[in-house]
């Protein structure tokens, strides 16, 4: 139960079981968070005394809490709320303007806090890359020793106006933006404090909280299309990005492309049209003048163009019969882009917009009619910076932006859409924990590669926390170390090749045959090493968990050119059991996986593995089981153990229970671990055929489906 206590001096003092305590000093306007899972404490000035302090407890989304609420005394018409939760080890502050106020008040403010923490947040510009400093914007801040301790602090309301405040050293705090003219009467201003053990394990508890304060579920993978399988894209590093074959056009181009896919057995589920699809000016979002086209050996007409939107319709000189009727030729759904809407569009005479950007139901409900009756199935919205820069009403009155925000996503959902935001910063991450359907969003600059892998990575740790799955961005089939990336971030998996120039063994490591892609649990993120040593090789892990039997798979890269190996310890990564460490690292255009390399790995036992001619590797690492059996499922597969591939997965008293699933049509697919003796097989469903090498105690079990599925027993004979 909480407890309370009065001390002598009449501050106030709350317990929340097992966690954090609070304390509240009215004569000194101070109060405490002392967390229990760290032993740290922080302490908060109000700038002069408080009057009305009174205790409560409640349950919310996010669990049962003590709380204590209070107003100050000066008659600044603020009163203050804190939340002191059981389980996670967390904080809610909250602010309430009981009058229009100026200028935004500071809380919580902490003045006092444990010191010599390494820092880190996002930055306030296109796609949020990470930052080992303290920016002063709406992001979370994290804060952790070298221990891996650690806690992340955050606005949780009010995140398109919101603005952490403070150097880290002398104070940290929350406020609002100071370009807001005024804050309205009623508005409770929310902020999010979490302690914990572990770098990694701190986001992720943060995240769960943020999303149960939202109700926020992490977007289903099996529901969206643009998550569960391949598909094709035309954005910036694409061959076909504003550009075609002049003899076959525009449509006829992408026509053909979706034909060869078809007739070489290439699954492809959806086409993503980018900027080029729609009508456009020659002015950027100032409303500046800019080049004539966007490529010059084609005609000049409004698609070819690089400013903002006129019409967000799809060109005529492209597609004379519609857009509708080209998804037809198709028969691929759609995901179209979309980018700030020109302050010349006759669209400013028929509804209202904010700067460059809609604040109008109508214009969005008439813009998503459009979209779904034409084929597509998700909107991305691009240059949300640019909007927001070139909107000024969104910072400075309370509740624009929302609009802009609120009324896309409420168009989209009504009309069945699905939404990816791009360019976002880092207050878009955090408005999309209000939008289920928001379930994509770019972490990476345009055209992925190498020199984008550390920043995608970190941000999309922040997608991650907010049930939002990253999107790494376009790039070619052949290039491997891309693809795997891609396939482990969970999010989407597109590529676009010019015709002919596809990697079908690629493509095909990634997905099924039917497209659908073969993936980890959860996106990949960094490991606590990752932060804590920043010039050492990058690190970062995800996971495919089956009843708590987890295979973990891990990415690791140089960040100097004086990182030639990855070293680490297992159970500092969180690995309590004997694993076996299979070398999954692929070349560049290597589809097929080299014989896998494989070592024992007790949990004390540092390891060291060389990052190689590739620039990375890949590696995954199994339990060993009680029985002695280490499976590793399809190996054909980036990630030989995803739910896609392996449906079930259960230890056994002498064995393993193994449910596979398969493609429409496909014939087999062969099963791949090791066992100290011939394991024996047995097919519940389907059939199966064993071989053993006896030197090397790896097995191979080629599985043939009933149906689509296949279910198998895998013992070692007594």
């Amino acid at each position: 139960m909480p407890v309370l206590i009065l001390a002598a001096s009449f501050a106030l003092a709350l317990q929340s079981d097992g966690q954090s305590r609070l304390s509240v000093d009215p004569a000194a306007g101070t109060y405490e968070i002392a967390s229990q899972t760290l032993g740290w404490k922080l302490t908060g000035s109000a700038g002069g005394s408080l009057r009305g302090v009174r205790s409560g407890k409640g349950h919310d989304r996010i669990g049962y809490y003590v709380s204590s609420s209070f107003e100050w005394a000066n008659g600044s018409k603020l009163r203050a709320e804190i939340r002191v939760y059981a389980q996670p080890d967390a904080v809610l502050f909250r602010l309430h303007y009981a009058a229009d106020s100026i200028k935004p008040a500071i809380f919580p403010e902490f003045t006092s806090f444990p010191a010599d923490l390494k820092d880190y947040s996002f930055r306030d510009t296109a796609f949020s890359p990470p930052s080992f400093s303290l920016n002063q914007t709406s992001t979370p801040w994290l804060f952790f020793n070298d221990q891996a301790q650690a806690m992340v602090f955050s606005p949780a309301s009010d995140f398109l106006i919101a603005k952490m405040v403070g150097d880290g050293k002398a104070s940290v705090g929350e406020s609002l933006n100071d370009r807001l003219q005024k804050v309205p009467k009623g508005l409770d201003q929310d902020s999010l404090l979490v302690f914990g053990q572990g770098i990694q394990n701190t986001w992720e508890q943060w995240g769960q909280a943020m999303r149960k304060l939202y109700g926020r579920p992490v977007a289903d993978p099996d529901r969206d299309v643009l998550i569960r399988s391949f598909g094709y894209w035309t954005d910036n590093g694409a061959d076909y990005y504003y550009n075609y074959d002049p003899s076959k056009g525009y449509a006829g181009t992408l026509s053909a492309l979706v034909d060869r896919y078809r007739n070489e057995g290439i699954p492809l589920s959806y086409m993503q049209l980018d900027s080029w699809w729609y009508q456009k000016s020659v002015n950027d979002a100032s409303g500046k003048a800019g080049g004539a086209t966007k490529n010059s050996k084609l005609p000049a007409a409004t698609w070819n163009r690089y400013g903002g939107t006129m019409v967000y319709r799809a060109s005529p000189d492209l597609f004379p019969e519609g857009l509708a009727a080209f998804q037809k030729r198709l028969g691929l759904p759609l995901a179209t882009h979309g980018r700030w809407i020109d302050r010349n569009s006759p669209d400013h005479a028929n509804y209202k917009f904010s700067g460059v950007g809609s604040i109008d139901p109508a214009w969005w409900n008439d813009t998503t009619g459009y979209l779904a009756s034409s084929g597509v199935f998700c909107y991305e919205q691009d240059w949300l910076n640019v909007i927001y820069g070139n909107s000024p009403e969104m910072a400075s009155v309370a509740g624009v932006a929302d609009s802009f925000a609120d009324d896309m996503a409420r168009a989209c959902a009504r009309r069945g859409l699905s939404m990816q935001y791009c360019m976002a910063p880092p207050r878009f991450f955090l408005q999309g924990v209000e939008y289920p359907n928001l379930t994509t969003i770019r972490t990476s600059d345009d055209r992925f590669d190498p020199k984008k892998w550390s920043s995608f990575l970190y941000v999309s740790q922040l997608a991650q926390c907010m049930g939002i799955w990253p999107w790494c961005d376009v790039f070619k089939s052949g290039e491997t170390g891309n693809m795997i990336l891609a396939v482990l971030s969970g999010g989407p998996v597109g590529t676009g090749d010019a015709l002919g120039k596809e990697d079908k063994g690629n493509i095909l490591m990634a997905a099924r045959p039917d497209g659908v892609i073969v993936k980890p649990d959860r996106a990949a993120v960094p490991c606590d090493q990752t932060y804590l040593y920043p010039t050492e090789p990058f690190l970062a892990s995800t996971y495919t968990d089956q009843g708590g039997f987890k295979m973990r798979y891990f990415f690791a890269f140089p960040r100097s050119s004086a990182n030639t190996f990855v070293r680490f310890l297992p159970h500092r990564l969180g690995i309590d059991q004997t694993c076996y460490l299979i070398d999954l690292t692929r070349g560049s255009g290597q589809s097929e996986i080299p014989s896998p390399r494989s070592q024992i790995v007790e949990p004390d036992q540092e390891v060291d593995l060389p990052l190689g001619d590739a620039g990375y590797v890949y590696f995954m690492l199994a339990p060993v089981t009680d029985s002695g059996i280490v499976f590793f499922g399809d190996l054909g597969k980036i990630v030989p153990t995803g739910k896609q591939r392996i449906s079930s997965l259960a230890v056994t008293q002498d064995g393993l229970s193994v449910g596979v699933s398969f493609a429409d049509g496909e014939q087999a697919v062969t099963l791949t671990g090791t066992c100290p003796i011939q394991p024996k097989v047995t097919a519940r469903r389907g059939k199966a055929e064993v071989s053993y090498d006896p030197e090397t105690k790896r097995f191979l079990i080629r599985v043939l489906p009933a149906g689509r599925s296949a279910e198998l027993s895998i013992t070692r004979p007594q």
